[in-house]
Protein backbone atom coordinates (compact mmCIF):
# COMPACT_ATOMS: atom_id res chain seq x y z
CA UNK A 1 0.00 0.00 0.00
CA UNK A 2 1.35 3.12 -0.68
CA UNK A 3 1.28 5.94 2.27
CA UNK A 4 -0.02 9.52 2.31
CA UNK A 5 -0.94 11.72 5.09
CA UNK A 6 -4.43 12.98 5.41
CA UNK A 7 -3.11 16.51 4.58
CA UNK A 8 -2.01 15.37 1.23
CA UNK A 9 -5.56 13.12 0.58
CA UNK A 10 -7.26 16.32 1.01
CA UNK A 11 -5.03 18.48 -0.89
CA UNK A 12 -5.45 15.71 -3.83
CA UNK A 13 -9.11 16.56 -3.51
CA UNK A 14 -10.91 18.74 -6.44
CA UNK A 15 -14.26 20.44 -6.34
CA UNK A 16 -16.87 18.44 -7.75
CA UNK A 17 -15.12 14.94 -6.45
CA UNK A 18 -17.78 12.99 -4.62
CA UNK A 19 -16.61 11.04 -1.76
CA UNK A 20 -17.63 9.04 0.60
CA UNK A 21 -16.74 8.66 4.43
CA UNK A 22 -17.03 6.18 6.99
CA UNK A 23 -20.07 6.77 10.04
CA UNK A 24 -21.20 4.81 12.93
CA UNK A 25 -18.16 3.81 14.88
CA UNK A 26 -15.75 3.56 11.60
CA UNK A 27 -15.90 7.34 12.05
CA UNK A 28 -11.52 8.44 12.16
CA UNK A 29 -11.83 11.58 13.49
CA UNK A 30 -8.75 12.93 11.96
CA UNK A 31 -10.40 13.72 8.91
CA UNK A 32 -13.02 15.99 10.90
CA UNK A 33 -10.11 17.84 12.92
CA UNK A 34 -7.91 17.77 8.89
CA UNK A 35 -10.77 19.79 7.56
CA UNK A 36 -11.59 21.93 10.79
CA UNK A 37 -7.67 23.00 11.03
CA UNK A 38 -7.54 23.85 6.80
CA UNK A 39 -10.64 25.79 6.43
CA UNK A 40 -11.49 25.53 2.58
CA UNK A 41 -9.70 22.22 2.02
CA UNK A 42 -12.99 20.53 1.48
CA UNK A 43 -14.81 23.43 -0.11
CA UNK A 44 -16.48 22.01 -3.32
CA UNK A 45 -15.96 18.32 -2.52
CA UNK A 46 -19.30 16.34 -2.52
CA UNK A 47 -18.90 14.84 0.98
CA UNK A 48 -21.09 11.51 1.62
CA UNK A 49 -21.69 9.77 4.90
CA UNK A 50 -24.13 7.45 6.91
CA UNK A 51 -23.74 9.21 10.25
CA UNK A 52 -25.63 7.83 12.62
CA UNK A 53 -27.55 9.41 15.74
CA UNK A 54 -25.89 8.97 19.13
CA UNK A 55 -23.26 7.48 17.92
CA UNK A 56 -21.49 10.48 15.63
CA UNK A 57 -21.39 13.75 17.76
CA UNK A 58 -19.51 16.07 15.13
CA UNK A 59 -21.07 18.21 12.60
CA UNK A 60 -18.94 18.57 9.31
CA UNK A 61 -21.87 20.81 7.49
CA UNK A 62 -20.85 23.42 10.12
CA UNK A 63 -17.51 23.31 9.78
CA UNK A 64 -15.40 26.34 8.48
CA UNK A 65 -14.32 26.24 4.91
CA UNK A 66 -17.75 26.03 3.60
CA UNK A 67 -17.69 21.83 3.77
CA UNK A 68 -20.65 20.13 2.42
CA UNK A 69 -22.21 16.84 3.22
CA UNK A 70 -25.30 14.61 2.09
CA UNK A 71 -26.24 12.34 4.74
CA UNK A 72 -29.34 10.22 5.57
CA UNK A 73 -30.37 10.58 9.23
CA UNK A 74 -31.10 13.95 11.64
CA UNK A 75 -29.63 13.98 14.81
CA UNK A 76 -29.18 17.00 16.97
CA UNK A 77 -25.34 16.96 16.21
CA UNK A 78 -26.50 18.09 12.75
CA UNK A 79 -29.67 20.42 13.65
CA UNK A 80 -27.38 23.43 13.00
CA UNK A 81 -26.06 22.86 9.28
CA UNK A 82 -29.42 21.19 8.00
CA UNK A 83 -31.07 24.30 8.66
CA UNK A 84 -28.30 26.29 6.85
CA UNK A 85 -28.23 23.93 4.21
CA UNK A 86 -24.71 22.60 4.16
CA UNK A 87 -25.99 19.26 5.13
CA UNK A 88 -28.03 17.88 2.55
CA UNK A 89 -30.36 15.02 4.45
CA UNK A 90 -31.76 12.49 2.46
CA UNK A 91 -34.16 10.24 4.77
CA UNK A 92 -34.90 6.86 4.13
CA UNK A 93 -35.27 3.66 5.96
CA UNK A 94 -31.20 2.06 6.21
CA UNK A 95 -32.12 -1.04 3.78
CA UNK A 96 -33.01 2.33 0.80
CA UNK A 97 -29.51 3.69 1.72
CA UNK A 98 -27.85 0.34 1.12
CA UNK A 99 -29.87 0.09 -2.23
CA UNK A 100 -28.98 3.73 -2.80
CA UNK A 101 -24.58 3.57 -2.20
CA UNK A 102 -24.97 0.36 -4.25
CA UNK A 103 -25.72 2.70 -7.42
CA UNK A 104 -23.15 5.02 -6.92
CA UNK A 105 -20.35 6.21 -7.79
CA UNK A 106 -17.59 7.87 -5.64
CA UNK A 107 -13.94 9.56 -6.65
CA UNK A 108 -13.08 8.85 -3.18
CA UNK A 109 -13.81 6.35 -0.77
CA UNK A 110 -12.10 7.01 3.11
CA UNK A 111 -12.28 3.58 4.81
CA UNK A 112 -11.24 2.68 8.58
CA UNK A 113 -9.41 -0.65 8.55
CA UNK A 114 -7.33 -2.92 10.76
CA UNK A 115 -3.47 -3.76 9.41
CA UNK A 116 -3.43 -6.28 7.37
CA UNK A 117 -3.60 -10.12 8.18
CA UNK A 118 -1.07 -12.85 6.58
CA UNK A 119 -3.16 -13.00 4.11
CA UNK A 120 -3.58 -9.27 2.94
CA UNK A 121 -6.88 -8.73 4.09
CA UNK A 122 -7.63 -5.48 6.56
CA UNK A 123 -10.90 -5.61 8.25
CA UNK A 124 -13.53 -3.17 8.67
CA UNK A 125 -13.73 -4.46 12.51
CA UNK A 126 -16.92 -3.13 14.44
CA UNK A 127 -18.33 -0.95 11.52
CA UNK A 128 -19.27 -3.26 8.66
CA UNK A 129 -22.82 -1.40 7.66
CA UNK A 130 -21.28 0.45 4.77
CA UNK A 131 -18.26 0.49 3.19
CA UNK A 132 -18.43 -3.14 2.13
CA UNK A 133 -20.98 -1.53 -0.31
CA UNK A 134 -19.13 1.52 -1.18
CA UNK A 135 -15.52 0.61 -2.03
CA UNK A 136 -15.72 -1.92 -5.01
CA UNK A 137 -17.21 0.87 -7.09
CA UNK A 138 -15.08 4.03 -5.82
CA UNK A 139 -12.28 5.28 -8.39
CA UNK A 140 -9.72 5.62 -5.27
CA UNK A 141 -9.90 3.89 -2.65
CA UNK A 142 -7.99 5.60 1.18
CA UNK A 143 -7.62 3.84 4.11
CA UNK A 144 -6.85 5.19 7.69
CA UNK A 145 -4.91 1.61 9.04
CA UNK A 146 -5.20 1.71 12.63
CA UNK A 147 -4.26 -1.49 14.56
CA UNK A 148 -6.96 -0.02 16.90
CA UNK A 149 -9.80 -1.22 15.16
CA UNK A 150 -10.07 -5.36 15.85
CA UNK A 151 -9.56 -7.46 12.97
CA UNK A 152 -12.55 -9.47 14.01
CA UNK A 153 -12.97 -12.99 12.44
CA UNK A 154 -16.19 -12.72 11.15
CA UNK A 155 -16.09 -8.79 10.15
CA UNK A 156 -15.99 -7.73 6.12
CA UNK A 157 -12.61 -7.39 4.67
CA UNK A 158 -10.78 -5.62 1.46
CA UNK A 159 -7.50 -6.33 0.14
CA UNK A 160 -5.23 -4.51 0.82
CA UNK A 161 -4.01 -4.11 -2.41
CA UNK A 162 -6.94 -3.02 -3.90
CA UNK A 163 -6.33 0.21 -0.96
CA UNK A 164 -4.98 2.85 -2.79
CA UNK A 165 -3.54 5.18 -0.35
CA UNK A 166 -2.82 3.99 3.02
CA UNK A 167 -2.86 7.12 6.19
CA UNK A 168 -1.35 5.17 8.90
CA UNK A 169 -2.75 6.37 12.67
CA UNK A 170 -2.92 4.68 15.77
CA UNK A 171 -5.67 6.23 17.28
CA UNK A 172 -8.49 5.04 19.55
CA UNK A 173 -11.92 4.75 17.90
CA UNK A 174 -14.46 6.82 18.78
CA UNK A 175 -16.58 5.00 21.88
CA UNK A 176 -19.80 5.24 23.96
CA UNK A 177 -19.65 8.50 26.47
CA UNK A 178 -19.58 7.40 30.09
CA UNK A 179 -23.42 7.56 31.07
CA UNK A 180 -24.25 10.00 33.61
CA UNK A 181 -24.65 9.08 37.30
CA UNK A 182 -28.40 8.28 37.96
CA UNK A 183 -30.50 6.66 40.48
CA UNK A 184 -31.82 3.42 39.24
CA UNK A 185 -34.94 3.70 36.34
CA UNK A 186 -37.95 1.75 37.78
CA UNK A 187 -39.63 2.93 34.90
CA UNK A 188 -37.00 1.61 32.27
CA UNK A 189 -36.62 -1.54 34.73
CA UNK A 190 -40.20 -2.04 34.29
CA UNK A 191 -40.58 -1.45 30.63
CA UNK A 192 -37.60 -4.12 30.07
CA UNK A 193 -39.52 -6.64 32.55
CA UNK A 194 -42.86 -6.65 30.54
CA UNK A 195 -41.18 -6.63 26.88
CA UNK A 196 -38.98 -9.75 28.09
CA UNK A 197 -41.79 -11.34 29.07
CA UNK A 198 -43.27 -11.41 25.44
CA UNK A 199 -40.37 -12.64 23.84
CA UNK A 200 -40.17 -16.71 23.67
CA UNK A 201 -36.92 -18.36 24.14
CA UNK A 202 -35.24 -19.44 20.81
CA UNK A 203 -36.39 -16.03 19.14
CA UNK A 204 -34.25 -14.01 16.80
CA UNK A 205 -33.69 -10.60 18.28
CA UNK A 206 -33.00 -7.13 17.21
CA UNK A 207 -32.92 -4.10 18.64
CA UNK A 208 -32.46 -0.27 18.00
CA UNK A 209 -30.12 2.19 19.97
CA UNK A 210 -31.44 4.22 23.33
CA UNK A 211 -31.87 3.61 26.84
CA UNK A 212 -35.74 1.67 26.27
CA UNK A 213 -34.74 -0.83 23.90
CA UNK A 214 -31.30 -1.50 26.34
CA UNK A 215 -33.47 -2.13 29.34
CA UNK A 216 -35.16 -5.17 27.28
CA UNK A 217 -32.09 -6.91 25.99
CA UNK A 218 -30.70 -6.32 29.23
CA UNK A 219 -33.88 -8.11 30.99
CA UNK A 220 -33.41 -11.17 28.34
CA UNK A 221 -30.60 -12.31 30.42
CA UNK A 222 -32.68 -15.05 32.00
CA UNK A 223 -34.09 -16.60 28.78
CA UNK A 224 -32.04 -19.17 26.79
CA UNK A 225 -31.00 -20.31 23.04
CA UNK A 226 -31.41 -16.40 21.81
CA UNK A 227 -30.05 -15.67 18.56
CA UNK A 228 -29.25 -12.35 16.61
CA UNK A 229 -29.89 -10.38 13.55
CA UNK A 230 -29.71 -6.83 13.97
CA UNK A 231 -28.36 -4.00 12.24
CA UNK A 232 -26.44 -2.87 16.04
CA UNK A 233 -25.24 -4.62 18.99
CA UNK A 234 -24.02 -2.95 22.09
CA UNK A 235 -22.41 -4.05 25.42
CA UNK A 236 -26.17 -5.50 26.57
CA UNK A 237 -25.28 -8.28 23.79
CA UNK A 238 -22.26 -9.22 25.53
CA UNK A 239 -24.31 -9.20 29.07
CA UNK A 240 -26.26 -11.69 27.53
CA UNK A 241 -23.60 -14.05 26.23
CA UNK A 242 -22.29 -14.28 30.00
CA UNK A 243 -25.41 -15.07 31.55
CA UNK A 244 -26.16 -18.04 28.95
CA UNK A 245 -29.22 -16.02 27.50
CA UNK A 246 -27.18 -16.46 23.57
CA UNK A 247 -26.69 -19.22 21.33
CA UNK A 248 -23.68 -18.48 20.33
CA UNK A 249 -23.35 -20.66 17.67
CA UNK A 250 -22.31 -19.22 14.25
CA UNK A 251 -25.01 -17.26 12.89
CA UNK A 252 -25.55 -14.24 14.93
CA UNK A 253 -25.32 -11.38 12.54
CA UNK A 254 -24.87 -7.71 13.24
CA UNK A 255 -23.76 -4.62 11.13
CA UNK A 256 -22.08 -2.65 13.18
CA UNK A 257 -20.61 -2.87 17.05
CA UNK A 258 -20.47 0.09 19.32
CA UNK A 259 -18.52 -0.02 22.59
CA UNK A 260 -15.60 0.14 24.49
CA UNK A 261 -12.24 -2.07 23.93
CA UNK A 262 -13.46 -4.60 26.54
CA UNK A 263 -16.45 -5.21 24.34
CA UNK A 264 -14.52 -5.26 21.27
CA UNK A 265 -12.05 -8.12 22.94
CA UNK A 266 -15.10 -10.05 23.63
CA UNK A 267 -16.36 -9.34 19.68
CA UNK A 268 -12.69 -11.25 18.85
CA UNK A 269 -14.09 -14.63 20.23
CA UNK A 270 -18.47 -13.79 20.18
CA UNK A 271 -18.88 -15.67 16.49
CA UNK A 272 -20.83 -12.50 15.26
CA UNK A 273 -20.81 -12.19 11.48
CA UNK A 274 -20.39 -8.46 11.06
CA UNK A 275 -21.54 -7.83 7.57
CA UNK A 276 -23.25 -5.00 5.20
CA UNK A 277 -26.57 -2.79 4.93
CA UNK A 278 -27.85 -5.92 2.41
CA UNK A 279 -27.22 -8.94 4.45
CA UNK A 280 -28.60 -7.08 7.98
CA UNK A 281 -31.36 -5.52 7.01
CA UNK A 282 -33.24 -6.81 3.75
CA UNK A 283 -36.72 -7.61 3.49
CA UNK A 284 -36.29 -11.01 2.30
CA UNK A 285 -33.67 -12.56 4.83
CA UNK A 286 -35.76 -11.05 7.53
CA UNK A 287 -38.61 -12.52 6.61
CA UNK A 288 -37.22 -15.64 6.20
CA UNK A 289 -36.05 -16.11 9.95
CA UNK A 290 -38.28 -17.73 12.39
CA UNK A 291 -39.81 -16.12 15.37
CA UNK A 292 -37.57 -12.70 14.48
CA UNK A 293 -37.99 -10.29 17.36
CA UNK A 294 -38.20 -6.78 16.18
CA UNK A 295 -37.19 -4.68 19.18
CA UNK A 296 -37.70 -0.44 19.20
CA UNK A 297 -39.01 2.74 20.86
CA UNK A 298 -40.58 6.06 19.15
CA UNK A 299 -40.87 9.28 20.36
CA UNK A 300 -44.55 8.93 20.23
CA UNK A 301 -47.45 6.67 19.25
CA UNK A 302 -50.78 8.01 18.49
CA UNK A 303 -54.41 6.16 19.23
CA UNK A 304 -54.37 4.03 15.60
CA UNK A 305 -50.59 3.22 16.07
CA UNK A 306 -49.15 5.62 13.98
CA UNK A 307 -45.28 6.18 15.04
CA UNK A 308 -43.41 9.45 15.21
CA UNK A 309 -39.56 8.33 15.28
CA UNK A 310 -38.41 11.72 13.85
CA UNK A 311 -39.65 14.74 15.51
CA UNK A 312 -39.76 16.32 18.98
CA UNK A 313 -41.89 19.49 19.17
CA UNK A 314 -41.16 21.08 15.59
CA UNK A 315 -37.49 19.65 16.36
CA UNK A 316 -36.37 17.00 13.57
CA UNK A 317 -34.11 15.04 16.16
CA UNK A 318 -33.71 11.37 14.74
CA UNK A 319 -34.82 9.46 11.52
CA UNK A 320 -36.52 6.02 10.45
CA UNK A 321 -33.15 4.27 10.57
CA UNK A 322 -34.08 0.34 10.62
CA UNK A 323 -37.14 0.64 12.26
CA UNK A 324 -39.43 -0.04 9.54
CA UNK A 325 -37.17 -2.61 7.82
CA UNK A 326 -37.12 -4.59 11.35
CA UNK A 327 -40.69 -4.22 11.75
CA UNK A 328 -41.77 -5.90 8.74
CA UNK A 329 -39.67 -7.96 9.25
CA UNK A 330 -41.03 -9.18 11.76
CA UNK A 331 -44.46 -8.90 10.45
CA UNK A 332 -43.56 -11.27 7.73
CA UNK A 333 -41.41 -13.94 9.86
CA UNK A 334 -43.33 -17.38 10.88
CA UNK A 335 -43.79 -16.72 14.77
CA UNK A 336 -42.38 -13.08 14.56
CA UNK A 337 -43.51 -10.24 16.78
CA UNK A 338 -42.76 -6.26 16.91
CA UNK A 339 -42.30 -4.59 20.28
CA UNK A 340 -42.31 -0.79 20.24
CA UNK A 341 -41.80 0.02 23.54
CA UNK A 342 -42.03 3.83 25.14
CA UNK A 343 -42.04 5.58 28.45
CA UNK A 344 -45.75 6.26 28.98
CA UNK A 345 -44.83 9.93 29.04
CA UNK A 346 -42.24 12.89 29.45
CA UNK A 347 -41.70 16.26 30.11
CA UNK A 348 -45.22 16.41 31.90
CA UNK A 349 -46.57 15.24 28.29
CA UNK A 350 -48.33 12.15 27.62
CA UNK A 351 -46.68 10.30 24.44
CA UNK A 352 -49.60 8.38 23.74
CA UNK A 353 -51.08 11.17 21.61
CA UNK A 354 -54.46 11.62 19.80
CA UNK A 355 -52.96 11.50 16.27
CA UNK A 356 -50.16 12.15 14.32
CA UNK A 357 -49.87 14.50 11.37
CA UNK A 358 -46.94 12.75 9.18
CA UNK A 359 -46.01 9.63 10.99
CA UNK A 360 -42.93 7.99 10.68
CA UNK A 361 -44.46 4.62 10.39
CA UNK A 362 -48.36 3.94 9.88
CA UNK A 363 -50.03 2.10 11.85
CA UNK A 364 -50.45 -0.80 9.73
CA UNK A 365 -47.20 -2.19 10.70
CA UNK A 366 -47.74 -1.62 14.92
CA UNK A 367 -48.05 -5.13 16.28
CA UNK A 368 -47.17 -4.96 20.14
CA UNK A 369 -46.86 -2.02 22.60
CA UNK A 370 -45.27 -1.72 25.82
CA UNK A 371 -45.17 0.83 28.61
CA UNK A 372 -44.49 0.95 31.95
CA UNK A 373 -48.14 0.40 32.38
CA UNK A 374 -48.93 -2.47 30.65
CA UNK A 375 -48.87 -4.05 26.72
CA UNK A 376 -50.72 -3.38 24.10
CA UNK A 377 -51.51 -6.01 21.44
CA UNK A 378 -52.71 -3.92 18.39
CA UNK A 379 -52.42 -6.66 15.30
CA UNK A 380 -55.83 -7.49 14.00
CA UNK A 381 -57.55 -4.42 16.15
CA UNK A 382 -60.68 -2.19 14.90
CA UNK A 383 -59.43 2.00 15.39
CA UNK A 384 -61.65 2.00 18.49
CA UNK A 385 -60.20 -1.05 19.75
CA UNK A 386 -56.32 0.33 18.98
CA UNK A 387 -57.64 3.47 20.80
CA UNK A 388 -58.84 1.63 23.82
CA UNK A 389 -55.86 -0.71 23.91
CA UNK A 390 -53.73 2.33 24.11
CA UNK A 391 -55.59 4.69 26.39
CA UNK A 392 -54.90 1.71 29.27
CA UNK A 393 -51.03 1.65 29.11
CA UNK A 394 -51.26 5.50 29.00
CA UNK A 395 -50.08 7.26 32.64
CA UNK A 396 -53.28 7.27 34.42
CA UNK A 397 -53.28 11.27 34.56
CA UNK A 398 -53.43 11.31 30.70
CA UNK A 399 -56.47 8.67 29.83
CA UNK A 400 -59.54 11.07 30.64
CA UNK A 401 -57.88 13.29 27.65
CA UNK A 402 -56.95 10.42 25.44
CA UNK A 403 -60.55 9.02 25.67
CA UNK A 404 -62.40 12.13 25.15
CA UNK A 405 -60.11 12.55 22.20
CA UNK A 406 -60.99 9.05 20.99
CA UNK A 407 -64.22 9.40 20.97
CA UNK A 408 -64.31 12.84 18.82
CA UNK A 409 -61.73 10.74 16.57
CA UNK A 410 -64.05 8.65 16.28
CA UNK A 411 -67.44 10.36 15.62
CA UNK A 412 -65.30 12.39 12.65
CA UNK A 413 -64.78 9.36 11.17
CA UNK A 414 -68.44 8.12 11.05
Amino acid sequence: MKTATIQEVLGSLRPGNRVFFQGGPGECLHLHDALRDDPGVGAGIDFWSCLIPGINRHDYGSLPGDVRLTTFMASPTLESSIASGRTQLNPMPYSQIGETLAQMDFDDAILHVSPPDRRGLCSFGVACDTPGIVWPRAKRRIAFVNPRMPFLPGAETIPADKIDLAIEINAPLITPLPPPASPKNAVLDAIGRKAADLIPDDSIIQSGIGDTPAAIVAALRFHRGLRVHSGIITPEYQALSEAGALDTSPGNVTGVAWGGPAFHDWLKLSGFTLASIGATHAHAILAGLPRFVSIGSAIEIDLAGNLNLEWRMSRRISSVGGASDFMAGAAASPGGLSIIALQSAGGGASRIVPSIASPTISGGLADTIVTEHGVAQLKGLSLRQRAEALIAIAAPEHQPFLSRAAETILAAQK
